[in-house]
C-alpha cells in the first residue's frame, strides 16, 4: 500500500488506551488498578428520559409489572462480566427467568446462535451445548474464576 487514493491510513496497532489494545495488561497485582477499573469510562450516567420511555414501554407490554418500580439502571456501552465470559443461564432464584448478558460487544455477531440457545432454555429444553462455562453461579459457588480469552 504505497499510496491510498481514499486518504485513509493503515495503523498496524490499536490506538493508545483503546479497549483491549495490545498494551492492556493481562495480569496485575491485586493492589493495583485493573483494566476493568481503568475502562470505567464506558459507564456513562443513564439518560432519565430514555429510562422513563423504556420503563413505560415495558409496562405497556407487561401490565402485570405496573406496580414494580425500576430499581437500578445502567447505560454502559459494553456489558462485560468480571471474567470476560458471558452469563447464559436460568436464574435459580427466579423461576422462569433466563439471563443472557456480558457478551462484551459480541451479542450482535453471535445473536442467531445465541437466540437458539436462549429459545431452548426459555422453553425448558436442553440447549444442545455445554453451558457450564456460562453459568451465573460461577461467581458464588466457590469455583475458581477462569479469565476469558481476552485477558
Amino acid at each position: 500500500l504505497k499510496a491510498n487514493p481514499f486518504g485513509t491510513r493503515y495503523l498496524p496497532a490499536a490506538p493508545r488506551a483503546y479497549p483491549d489494545s495490545w498494551s492492556t495488561p493481562r495480569k496485575w497485582d491485586a493492589d493495583k488498578q485493573s483494566p476493568f477499573e481503568r475502562m470505567r469510562v464506558l459507564n456513562p450516567v443513564p439518560e432519565p428520559r430514555a429510562l422513563h420511555a423504556i420503563d413505560r414501554g415495558f409496562k405497556e407490554l407487561f401490565p402485570q409489572f405496573e406496580a414494580v418500580p425500576l430499581r437500578a439502571s445502567w447505560a454502559g456501552m459494553i456489558d462485560a462480566m468480571p471474567d470476560v465470559v458471558p452469563v447464559v443461564d436460568r436464574a435459580a432464584a427466579v423461576p422462569g427467568l433466563v439471563i443472557a448478558t456480558g457478551m462484551s460487544g459480541h451479542g450482535f455477531g453471535i445473536g442467531p446462535g445465541m437466540g437458539r440457545v436462549l429459545s431452548d432454555l426459555i422453553q425448558g429444553n436442553e440447549a444442545g451445548h455445554n453451558l457450564h462455562r456460562f453459568r451465573l453461579s460461577r461467581f458464588s459457588d466457590g469455583s475458581r474464576i477462569l479469565m476469558g480469552p481476552s485477558l
